[in-house]
């Protein structure tokens, strides 16, 4: 896992900027404390940059790219980002409720302390992903590869996983009293004892005493 390559000075940029920019692309730039909504763009590119106090309500960004991208405080919700890539990307202290990320493709990407409920991942692949101290309740990750993927001390009430396969994924230390997924999606799961419980009385009819 690489953290963001982000260049110690950054100037100071607007979003909207990128619809002008070249190539739909801003790159080493910071931006902060702007509130955009049902704005409708594509093929949207920040590469070096860092999103800080940024509120995004129920846009649609089609190709968005993020390479080696900070955000921070960022609110995002209800926006449609189908179809994007993120690469070396960090999200710290966002809420991302309610935001479809289907068909996304995430390579070192880091959630802390975020809010992705009511989140989409279906038909995404994640690798080297790490969520850490986030709420993922009712968060739907369907039909989706993930490797080398760790979920710390996260809230998975009522998520749903099917047809996603979670082996060699740790959820221990997460919790949640519902979680969807099949006996088959569960294999190679480490789960603690509580959990183990759960599933053994879904699938198998056991109730321990």
């Amino acid at each position: 896992m690489n953290d963001p390559k982000i260049p110690a000075t950054l100037d100071p940029q607007r979003f909207m900027a990128v619809t002008r920019a070249e190539d739909n692309l801003l790159a080493q730039v910071k931006l902060q404390q702007e509130t955009i909504t049902d704005q409708s763009l594509d093929r949207v590119m920040f590469d070096q940059t860092t999103l800080t106090g940024m509120t995004l309500m129920a846009d649609t960004i089609s190709r968005l790219e993020l390479t080696d991208v900070v955000l921070k405080n960022c609110t995002l919700v209800n926006c449609d980002l189908a179809g994007a890539s993120f690469f070396r990307t960090t999200f710290q202290n966002c809420k991302l409720v309610g935001t479809t990320l289907d068909r996304n493709i995430l390579k070192e990407v880091t959630f802390t302390d975020c809010d992705l409920s009511l989140t989409n991942f279906n038909e995404t692949k994640l690798t080297d992903v790490v969520c850490q101290r986030s709420k993922m309740t009712e968060l739907n990750c369907l039909d989706s590869t993930l490797k080398k993927v760790q979920m710390v001390d996260c809230d998975l009430n009522e998520a749903d996983f099917s047809d996603t396969s979670l082996n060699k994924l740790d959820l221990s230390t997460c919790q949640f009293d519902t979680l969807r997924a099949t006996e088959f999606d569960l294999h190679g799961c480490r789960l603690n004892e509580t959990q183990a419980a759960y599933f053994a009385s879904q699938f198998l009819g056991i109730h321990l005493a």
